[in-house]
């Protein structure tokens, strides 16, 4: 018999919170998806808003290295043409692969690939086959425009992305429980929490169709709803039961498509702890926030959270933007980290502050109010500084965070042979040793 797998990457769900609410409110599921062998994983990597992140951790796990050697510390950013993935090694083994949702992960070769989807993050990366991308405009605008969506081009993408499924089984699924997902858009009042929870199960269905067509050896399928809800929701308990009856309905996809499995992997990379909510800044709309502060760049492409990476037409125009970013100070302190690609015309930059309440008014701010998450550089205020700190907090939106990344989780497994790999590590991995172990799986 062939060897398959099928990996389950859960980005930085708290497993924990699974089973307590699988017994809280009485969805045996839950509990039943995760009645498998566990082992910890842990990475080596600490520091938050740099390398303990998902867009850095997920290469590490298909790159087999730490991130202290692929250095993709950004989202978007694409790994190096002399680092391999997990299925560039099984691809020339004649192993088929599906990749659904994948952070930060490159297709360099179609060979046995049977199908490729990017994460929405991804600003180079296409779909294969081609006709995947009319599912990836929709989360792909949504994901980097949400503070400023433009309600004439949500509903185009929302129509290019629905026509694709109109008459199929998905269609009808989603109809069959329409009621529920208008009352729980009802219930709270449009979260953004419901349409990634909704796009993780659009996924699965997509998914299992194509799993029903051609089976591949190896399945790995990314889903990111249950971080998104617990780094912005996890506080509030109105939105709880939500929470877990789209968890519910997922995990039922999820197990319908382990069923064609015989090796199943399920892994959150790392895992979350509930933490008092901080405040983040984000601009709300990024080209009128560069234009307020006089930069000239040729493009801009905002992050998930905070950070934007901006690219020039001219080094002059970078070091102008670079220049004026450093200057503005905020109680003596830098508001903006930035980090210059010296070998190119871009710069990274984010927000350098978190708030622990939001700031209805800059005239009654308080520097009890924030925190530095970086270490900083004294500067001195100019003349224009509190202008210009007025009009940046007046166009920036405040993203809630309740939880905070640790650096482990949990992996469990059935059918999978790892136990020799973890005993010589005092019974856990490191989550970058994952790639050697799949690629000896089938080989």
């Amino acid at each position: 018999m062939k060897k398959d797998l099928l990996l389950f990457e859960i980005n930085e769900c708290s497993f924990e919170f699974f089973i307590y609410g699988s017994k809280k409110y009485n969805f045996p599921k839950i509990y039943e998806f995760l009645k498998k062998n566990k082992i910890k994983i842990i990475t080596q990597d600490k520091k938050e808003g740099l390398n303990l992140d998902p867009w850095v951790q997920w290469v590490s796990v298909h790159a087999g290295i730490p991130s202290s050697q692929h250095k993709v510390f950004r989202i978007g950013q694409v790994l190096s043409k002399g680092i391999t993935q997990i299925w560039d090694v099984l691809q020339k083994k004649k192993i088929t692969v599906l990749l659904w949702g994948l952070f930060n992960a490159n297709l360099r070769n179609t060979k046995n690939i049977n199908l490729f989807y990017p994460d929405p993050w991804s600003f180079t990366q296409k779909a294969y086959p081609h006709q995947f991308n009319s599912f990836l405009t929709l989360p792909r605008y949504y994901g980097k425009n949400y503070p400023n969506i433009n309600i004439f081009k949500l509903f185009i993408y929302t129509f290019i992305f629905f026509k694709k499924i109109i008459f199929s089984k998905i269609f009808f699924y989603l109809f069959k429980n329409s009621m529920n997902f208008i009352k729980i858009l009802f219930k709270t009042k449009v979260k953004s929490f419901n349409l990634y929870f909704l796009l993780d199960l659009l996924s699965l269905l997509i998914v299992c169709k194509q799993i029903e067509k051609k089976k591949s050896d190896l399945a790995i399928i990314s889903l990111n709803a249950f971080a998104h809800y617990q780094h912005n929701y996890w506080d509030e308990k109105k939105y709880e039961f939500y929470y877990f009856w789209y968890l519910n309905k997922i995990i039922e996809q999820c197990q319908i498509i382990e069923k064609k499995y015989n090796s199943v992997i399920i892994f959150n990379g790392f895992s979350q702890k509930k933490i008092k909510p901080l405040y983040y800044l984000r601009p709300k709309n990024i080209k009128n926030f560069l234009d307020m502060l006089n930069i000239k760049f040729l493009k801009a492409e905002q992050n998930m959270t905070t950070g934007v990476t901006v690219f020039f037409d001219r080094k002059v125009d970078k070091n102008n933007a670079i220049r004026i970013l450093k200057s503005i100070s905020f109680f003596n302190q830098s508001l903006f980290e930035v980090l210059d690609y010296s070998k190119t015309n871009k710069i990274f930059y984010k927000f350098n502050c978190v708030l622990f309440k939001k700031v209805e008014s800059i005239k009654n701010f308080k520097k009890s109010s924030f925190k530095i998450i970086n270490k900083i550089r004294m500067l001195p205020n100019n003349s224009n500084n509190n202008f210009i700190i007025e009009r940046i907090f007046n166009n920036v939106i405040y993203i809630k965070s309740t939880s905070k990344h640790v650096s482990s989780g949990n992996l469990y497994y059935k059918n999978f042979y790892l136990k020799s790999f973890y005993k010589k590590n005092n019974n856990y991995l490191l989550n970058h040793q994952l790639k050697k172990i799949i690629i000896n799986h089938f080989c």
